[in-house]
This record gives structure tokens, sequence and C-alpha cells, in this order.
């Protein structure tokens, strides 16, 4: 801690420093861990979702459906035209 915010503290004498700090400790904590449930909640929400997606394809084609075979064949094409399909 650096001299003059040492200084500084102790003439504030009146003021319980290391239980400003605890407190400021549990706060943090309590945004840390909610901010990770909310992450948690958001990927697992866009995992169901991804997952929605991908049945509604695979009932719209004939047999196996393989979104790696699609990028692919986009990456492939698609600045190509004298590319065959």
């Amino acid at each position: 801690m650096p001299d003059r915010l040492k200084k500084q503290m102790g003439r504030l004498k009146e003021i319980n420093w290391s239980e400003l700090v605890r407190k400021a400790i549990e706060a943090r904590i309590l945004v840390e861990m909610s901010r990770r449930r909310r992450d948690t909640h958001m990927a697992l929400e866009a995992a169901r979702k991804q997952d929605e997606i991908a049945e509604v394809l695979a009932s719209r084609y004939n047999g196996p459906w393989s979104g790696v075979k699609v990028i692919r064949h986009w990456r492939e094409h698609r600045y190509s035209s004298s590319m065959p399909p």
C-alpha cells in the first residue's frame, strides 16, 4: 500500500478499514457469482436454440444433414463462379 494512502487512512481513525474492505470484497464476489450464473444461463439457452435449428434443418433434408459439409460447400463456392457446384 502506498505510504500516502496509508497516511490518509490513518487520519480517518473512526473508519474500520478492514470491515470496509471485507464488505467490498463480499459485494464483488456476489457480483461475479451473479455474472457467472447469467453467462452460464445464456450459454445453455444458446445451445438449446442451436439444437432446435439443427433439428429443423435435419427435417428439411433427406438423410443426414451435415453443417460442416454446408459450410465447406459455401466457402469453396463463395467467390468463384468457375467452380462446379
